[in-house]
């Protein structure tokens, strides 16, 4: 067993790691999450103690509140790159990835098709990188995420 150990923990040393970062990030779409409820309450956020006309004391609400929350969904376009390039190579990539996203952002749109934007933004990615003297283009690549928000509250 600890041989297997050594030889693994060697080869992790030996082997290049290839690993990658989030480079640059944009927000392209948002929605209400349908299947998310909103959450609604009510409740007092302050009391006093009140004496009443009988001597007895109550505490009583100064101060009701109604709260409404609702899910939203944010989708992120996201740019992920080589731990370590070049300035020069990472500046490029910022601005083609900016490119991209904005080639694919059509402010009428109803509806966001994740699958388009991302063949559309992937496309004009590599002809921007091809228009460059863009050394590491192929290291570099584009993926969408989203992110659930609650909107509303006190």
């Amino acid at each position: 067993m600890h041989k297997l150990f050594a030889s693994l923990l060697l080869i992790s040393l030996v082997s290049p790691q290839i690993s990658a970062r989030e480079v640059d990030r944009a927000e392209v779409a948002e929605d209400f999450a349908r299947d998310v409820p909103q959450e609604q309450r009510v409740f007092c956020s302050d009391t006093q103690i009140v004496t009443l006309t009988d001597g007895t004391q109550r505490r009583a609400c100064m101060n009701w509140r109604a709260e409404n929350k609702t899910r939203l969904t944010r989708i992120y376009a996201a740019l992920e790159g080589p731990e370590t390039d070049s300035p020069e190579n990472l500046a490029m990539a910022r601005d083609c990835f900016d490119l991209a996203v904005a080639s694919q952002n059509d402010p009428d749109r109803i509806t966001f098709d994740q699958d388009r934007f991302l063949a559309g933004a992937r496309q004009q990615f590599a002809q921007c990188a091809a228009a460059r003297p863009f050394a590491s283009a192929d290291q570099y690549s584009l993926s969408l995420y989203d992110r659930g928000v609650w909107l509303g509250g006190s």
